[in-house]
């Protein structure tokens, strides 16, 4: 029961989030500088949520280069410097990972 009960809190929470921002009829307009402070919220997203799988993927902090986590990150990064297709970034580091994993 407790399971159930997180679930529909946390789909409410989600659900009156981004009603409160997406909602015409609630007066609420984002400022420019809100705007321009937003424009880092998806780098910090996916840097909290890529860091702790590149640099600790067993659990202990693996910075050399016998980790392969680290090395397909840093390829994929450099993948996408060079402002290649999404697409083809995510498949060729999957497939330069699975090489040398």
């Amino acid at each position: 029961m407790n399971t159930w009960i997180l679930i529909l809190g946390m789909a409410a929470i989600t659900f009156s989030v981004r009603y409160f921002f997406l909602a015409k009829s609630v007066p609420f307009r984002v400022t420019p500088v809100m705007q321009r402070v937003l424009k880092y919220s998806t780098p910090a997203v996916l840097t909290a949520l890529t860091v702790p799988i590149l640099v600790f993927p067993s659990g202990e902090m693996m910075l050399d280069v016998d980790n392969p986590f680290l090395i397909a990150g840093i390829f994929a990064c450099v993948l996408s410097l060079l402002r290649l297709h999404t697409l083809l970034i995510v498949i060729a580091s999957m497939l330069f990972f699975l090489w040398i994993r």
